[in-house]
């Protein structure tokens, strides 16, 4: 088989995009002498991978047949009658044209091996077409840079080197991915989301789901950090455990590890941070570094402060591809900063475009991307905090998936005015020495695809980290 992909080698006058006519012609021909071998390919490559137009509809034809008359066997006469009934037999070449397709086939089981080939000339010719792009943005002096990269490099992302399948899906294959997921979910093959660790929270939402944006919302100190932190940890460090990428945008890298390592080794914060504590204690916390280290590679943390909106859509994408993450932590959207061009444009608007964008983000990158978000200082004083209480904008309440309030009713305003916060002291058995827990009640104020509700989980301030209740 001669490889006509005149593209490769010195450069010359007259160069063609990369293509195969050789492996185009013997797939076709290979699935007219058999069936079958469209079932192993059908989901490889789409109409558009392949280079030349008659072998574009020819391709469409085949793949239009077997949809609507999937008991017909396809071959010349029953694809050659389809295709003189839908008007495009003569702009493929014609039944003598089809029937060529099958004489010159090496072998009707490689299949999925041309198809390979015609899938890595199309990314060739994507590529291409995306270097031209690029180079034609970068010469024009009208382009704002920082769009140019992001919408570039969104478009590389999207030239997946697995899959040609095109964005437009019957309701038939609709309907058996739906029934497939919920039978492999019954049978235990596949959990319904990613889990928080929280046994309280799995139960009501079903986990994190591909493709949503969370929020989880607080007044200050309420513990957003701590929560994301621990829900972050449990999915890193779990019994099975998933990479996760960690923005954060408030505080250092090393302070959220301290916090880490507090929770998991059981010891309180400030001890770690003054470094002071006894033998016992520091054995504890020498094994527990060692544990994490061990896992480090499934959290990845990136501290950088005043990042921009399109740095961290930049990142995010690096993250997926390099270190294959399973969910995107931002803490938080207040401190995320669109392009300096924007700076003049007031807040809540900016706050709606970044809203949007993490949506957009989440849908594109088919991962669950985790904001936190401050509410209005006022909320949670008098009251339990509610979705209007979001601050900046009303666009996160209506972009967000999911969204989980914390209400810490320890700093209700009393009969004075005055906020009376408090820490109940619990026993813990292990060594008999008092916890400072405070119970912080979850509201799932918005569940796109599921029912509101609460349930409370315990903040324990020893070891910044939340904890079921019932654990205590």
């Amino acid at each position: 088989m001669t490889n006509s992909n005149s593209y490769s080698g010195k450069k010359t006058i007259g160069r063609i995009p990369p293509h195969n006519d050789d492996a185009e012609t013997a797939l076709l021909g290979a699935v007219l002498l058999r069936n079958k071998a469209l079932d192993d390919i059908q989901g490889l490559i789409s109409e558009e991978d392949f280079y030349q137009k008659c072998h574009q509809l020819i391709w469409k034809a085949i793949n239009g047949l077997h949809s609507e008359k999937p008991g017909v066997t396809i071959d010349l006469v029953s694809l050659s009658q389809y295709m003189r009934t839908t008007g495009i037999l003569a702009e493929a070449g014609g039944a003598s044209y089809i029937s060529s397709l099958t004489e010159t086939v090496p072998s009707s089981t490689n299949a999925a091996y041309y198809a390979e080939i015609i899938k890595n000339t199309s990314i060739k010719r994507k590529l291409l077409n995306l270097s031209i792009e690029m180079g034609d943005k970068a010469l024009d002096e009208t382009e704002d840079v920082h769009h140019t990269m992001d919408e570039l490099e969104q478009k590389f992302s999207r030239i997946d080197i697995n899959s040609g399948i095109s964005t437009c899906i019957e309701s038939g294959n609709l309907i058996s991915k739906v029934m497939d997921n919920m039978l492999a979910i019954e049978r235990g093959d596949k959990s319904i989301g990613l889990s928080s660790g929280f046994r309280s929270l799995d139960r009501c939402i079903g986990g994190f789901k591909p493709s949503e944006l969370i929020i989880i919302a607080a007044r200050p100190s309420v513990g957003k950090t701590a929560f994301a932190l621990s829900i972050a940890a449990n999915m890193a460090y779990g019994d099975n455990p998933v990479p996760i990428g960690f923005f954060s945008l408030e505080m250092s890298g090393a302070s959220l590890m301290e916090r880490i390592l507090a929770s998991k080794s059981r010891i309180n914060m400030m001890k770690i941070r003054n470094g002071v504590m006894d033998f016992e204690t520091k054995n504890r916390l020498m094994d527990t570094a060692s544990f994490l280290y061990d896992y480090s590679k499934y959290l990845i943390v990136q501290d950088t402060p005043n990042i921009k909106l399109l740095e961290i859509r930049s990142q995010a994408r690096l993250l997926v591809r390099q270190y294959h993450v399973k969910a995107i932590f931002i803490d938080y959207i207040g401190l995320v900063d669109l392009n300096p061009s924007n700076a003049n444009m007031p807040r809540h608007e900016q706050v709606s475009q970044i809203s949007r964008s993490l949506k957009q983000l989440a849908r594109e990158l088919e991962i669950p991307v985790i904001c936190l978000c401050q509410v209005n200082r006022d909320a949670g004083k008098e009251r339990p905090p509610m979705l209007a209480d979001l601050r900046d904008s009303g666009s996160i309440e209506q972009d967000a998936d999911l969204v989980l309030l914390m209400d810490d009713q320890s700093k209700r305003l009393d009969d004075k005015g005055k906020i009376a916060q408090y820490e109940e002291e619990l026993e813990y058995s292990e060594n008999k020495s008092k916890l400072l827990v405070r119970p912080i009640k979850i509201i799932i104020a918005k569940q796109r695809n599921g029912n509101t509700g609460a349930f409370r989980l315990n903040f324990v301030s020893d070891y910044v980290s939340f904890n079921e209740i019932e654990a205590f």
